[in-house]
């Protein structure tokens, strides 16, 4: 390939990631609300209903990391799957 093409080729790439950066920022702040006011209500209600007995109420959140690897050396497409 002439080094025009591949440029070009570079630059919509690099177009398009930034496009699903942006998307993934605005979806992360959505999140980031959703979360602190589920945090809210759940301190309300916590507040609401009295404490109960600490081994009841123990809750061990867990957050898992999914790295999904993207071989963008042989796609003309990079697709996210969409969670909602």
């Amino acid at each position: 390939m002439s080094e025009k093409r591949v440029l070009r080729k570079m630059k919509k790439l690099a177009s398009r990631i930034n496009g699903q950066m942006e998307t993934v920022r605005d979806i992360m702040e959505d999140l980031e609300i959703e979360f602190e006011l589920l945090q809210t209500q759940i301190s309300k209600l916590e507040v609401k209903k009295g404490s109960r007995s600490q081994a009841e109420d123990e809750i061990e959140v867990i957050v898992e990391e999914e790295d999904e690897i993207i071989d963008l050396e042989n796609t003309s497409s990079v697709t996210v799957k969409q969670k909602f």
